[in-house]
């Protein structure tokens, strides 16, 4: 399993490529921080995205299956 970590850009479908900001270990602690924009990314983690403002964007990475374990 590869680990995305801060700073790491991945590309999804839905907003090409994008730098990850924040990793949590669950979805529901994610989306409890306002990350609910799906990217439709398809891999090893889950990738959320949060609007900040009309055209800024946040994302954040969420291990699938596991916690995530910082390297």
């Amino acid at each position: 399993m590869t680990y995305i970590k801060i700073g790491d850009y991945v590309y999804t479908p839905r907003f090409c490529t994008v730098q990850i900001s924040k990793v949590f270990e669950s979805e529901k602690e994610a989306r409890s921080c306002g990350y609910c924009e799906p990217t439709y990314y398809e891999g090893s983690h889950v990738i959320l995205g949060k609007a900040l403002d009309l055209y800024h964007m946040e994302f954040a990475a969420i291990p699938k299956g596991g916690t995530y374990a910082e390297v």
